[in-house]
């Protein structure tokens, strides 16, 4: 019964830590009552806005969205993977406020990511001090407040928050535990339920790694033939999102994300570092200087610690962080697959686990048990962290301030009064923002090269170039669609007032996919319709055309959502209920890392 009760008490305890933590990183991103968006924040904003409507509306969401992006019907909640998001949806219905439900939710991400790491770290350390340190230096890595709140990269910030767990999988495969199959397909199988390119980043990271405890003779068939039965778990958890991504994608000639390759800067991130500042500048992202001190610690520690385990994960954090400098020709790849990375930044996210693993397996080894070191230590990384993260807050609200006022104060950083207003976030604007962004991004191709730029391999490692690059490589005729006005808009069907003077075949504005059925109402009588040049056609009658476009009619594809949701809940019951043969002693095997 005692037992019992100390048990639960340090549950308790566990569990208030980790809702502390993920308050003291959401609370300073929505101080003041306001969030500093960005445009990937205003592309999230519509996609929430496109899921909250459809599942109010008693429906599944359509894979087409109306909601914003100037209401064309880009297929963004087919190629962004919608189904994590419901951490943000589902408290906005609990709450009734579009502003609540974005704090919660991004309180809700921070804490998956702290019980993520804190499982892994519990499975490297049984020692409560080292184990708190791992998660604070995962969880406050200045990069992590940069993709959660600077970039607002929702998707990434999934990847970041799940990547634990693929790496626990892992460990626990090396340990010979079936546990470890259910870990690791969970992971993958929430990443690629949020974020398709961190889902391939992640699934390269797991070949690179087993091909060299391959090469070193550490693993066998039995290990890989686990690591295939995780992916395909992985596959089944995703099923849903990755058939609306292959169907799309086979179907149609879509113009991806801008292609670019952006290397780090060190110098400019050097410079950051120093004065803590996190933007979302691509070339200047860091980890703050609490972790690049801990960094310069293991680094002497390499010649003075015996070989260990640690050496490996540390310095595969340091080799994969120089990769990301500017130092390598990058220039040479910008014309291979590597292009689709666009910012090499994102390296950051794997640099951050290897190194919290390293530096936990370094403690352990060292046995280390300073308790007033850890903890000032730890405090050092939190304020850097949140300091960073509320330095660019208050710089927001200077902004906005600047703006409204028409001072003649200069901004904290590089704006305009109108882009300073609309960054300022609130429950007044939310509204305006979910509108505020248009993107060449999934729109379809021109078909040929006729009327396309090239630029140079230089071009391509500046955003700004192979942006411009995108939008004239969309098939859209942005003129034409001016000349219509949008009278009403749903998460499934658009409205739009067209005045003509002669009958004619018109090009409608918005983006005809093939393998998605469209109907087309003309002044409330259905019509026939085309797919041409990347848009829908119709024709409309001379005078004043009132059009509905509608999707409502295609499939949800619920029962394959029904299904992967019975497969990730089948999985997590079955790890957290404990049976003991999925936690069989892994034997001698598990001595080496004990």
């Amino acid at each position: 019964m005692e037992n019992g009760i100390k048990k639960y008490g340090r549950l308790v305890i566990v569990i208030l830590g980790m809702v502390v933590l993920a308050f003291l990183s959401t609370y300073p991103a929505f101080a003041g009552h306001f969030f500093a968006i960005n445009n990937d924040g205003d592309i999230h904003l519509a996609r929430l806005e496109s899921i909250y409507q459809a599942l109010k509306a008693g429906h599944l969401p359509s894979l087409i969205n109306f909601i914003g992006f100037s209401h064309q019907g880009i297929a963004v909640n087919a190629m962004y993977p919608w189904p994590t998001l419901m951490i943000f949806v589902i408290p906005r219905f609990l709450f009734q406020s579009p502003m609540a439900g974005l704090a919660v939710g991004f309180f809700i991400m921070n804490l998956m990511a702290i019980v993520n790491i804190y499982l892994l770290m519990r499975r490297l350390s049984s020692k409560c001090l080292i184990v708190w340190f791992g998660v604070v230096l995962y969880q406050f890595n200045s990069y992590h407040f940069q993709v959660m709140y600077t970039r607002v990269a929702i998707g990434e910030a999934f990847g970041y928050a799940f990547l634990p767990l693929i790496f626990l999988g892992l460990y626990e495969v090396w340990l010979k535990k079936r546990s470890g199959i259910l870990w690791l397909g969970l992971g993958m199988g929430l990443v690629a339920n949020s974020h398709v390119l961190s889902l391939v980043m992640f699934t390269v990271v797991v070949i690179i790694v087993e091909l060299i405890r391959l090469f070193r003779r550490e693993s066998s068939w039995q290990e890989v033939l686990a690591i295939i039965q995780s992916g395909v778990l992985a596959i089944l958890l995703s099923a849903y999102s990755l058939f609306n991504i292959a169907t799309l994608m086979l179907s149609n000639r879509m113009v991806s994300p801008a292609p670019s390759i952006i290397p780090l800067d060190p110098n400019y991130g050097f410079t950051r570092m120093l004065s803590n500042t996190i933007t979302e500048t691509p070339n200047g992202a860091h980890m703050g200087i609490a972790i690049g001190l801990l960094m310069l610690v293991l680094l002497v520690s390499l010649f003075s610690v015996p070989q260990s385990d640690w050496q490996s994960w540390y310095l595969s954090a340091l080799g994969i962080l120089v990769i990301a400098q500017n130092w390598l020709p990058w220039i040479k790849m910008t014309n291979t697959s590597l292009q689709y990375l666009q910012f090499t930044m994102r390296l950051l996210t794997i640099v951050a686990l290897l190194l919290t693993v390293g530096c936990v397996l370094f403690l352990k080894q060292v046995n280390w048990t300073s308790v007033p070191i850890t903890i000032l230590f730890g405090l050092f990384v939190i304020t850097i962290g949140v300091g960073g993260l509320y330095q660019y807050h208050l710089q927001s609200n200077q902004n906005f301030n600047w703006a409204r006022h028409k001072s003649d104060a200069k901004p904290a950083f590089n704006t305009t009064p109108e882009k300073a207003i609309w960054r300022h976030l609130t429950g007044k604007n939310y509204q305006q923002n979910v509108n505020q962004m248009t993107m060449a991004d999934y729109h379809l191709k021109k078909t040929g090269a006729k009327g396309t730029p090239k630029i140079t391999a230089q071009e391509k490692m500046e955003l700004s170039a192979t942006t411009q690059l995108n939008k004239t490589s969309i098939a859209f005729d942005d003129a034409q669609a001016k000349k219509f006005k949008e009278t009403f808009v749903t998460d499934q069907k658009v409205g739009f007032k067209f005045h003509h003077f002669r009958a004619k075949q018109v090009k409608l504005p918005v983006v005809g996919y093939h393998k998605v059925n469209y109907q087309v109402f003309v002044n409330r009588k259905r019509v026939a319709y085309q797919r041409v040049d990347g848009q829908l056609r119709a024709k409309l009658p001379a005078g004043t055309s009132q059009i509905v476009i509608s999707v409502a009619n295609n499939s949800r594809h619920a029962g394959l959502l029904f299904f992967s949701l019975l497969i990730g809940g089948a999985m997590t019951v079955a790890l957290f209920i404990k049976p003991k043969r999925l936690y069989e002693s892994p034997g001698k095997h598990q001595q080496q890392y004990n």
